[in-house]
């Protein structure tokens, strides 16, 4: 494409593809914002005030209790798994079973 006029760009930029495109931005209706008072998972009228500092930090701190939880709620499985196996054994031994 040649452009015929100077004042005109002979290639279409990124924004104007993309304006004619029509699924970039979603209706205002349909954009979910999270709600402050779900973030993280908490529900505290505190973390409305938190700056932006904070709320990174809170993400930080919140990513690792998920895994640290998820930790031990692994290790409280096995726990159960080893103690339902010696219980099975000790109903074995008994004669209970």
């Amino acid at each position: 494409m040649l452009a015929t006029n100077q004042n005109h760009c002979a290639v279409p930029s990124t924004a104007q593809i993309a304006s004619m495109m029509g699924h970039n931005n979603p209706p205002p209706e349909k954009v979910i914002k999270p709600s402050p008072d779900s973030v993280f998972g908490l529900r505290a009228a505190w973390l409305r005030f938190a700056e932006k500092r904070e709320l990174v930090r809170l993400a930080k701190l919140h990513v690792r209790i998920e895994r640290k939880e998820q930790a031990l709620k692994d290790l409280r499985a096995e726990r159960t798994k080893i103690m339902s196996r010696c219980i099975r054994r000790m109903r074995r031994a008994s004669g209970k079973n």
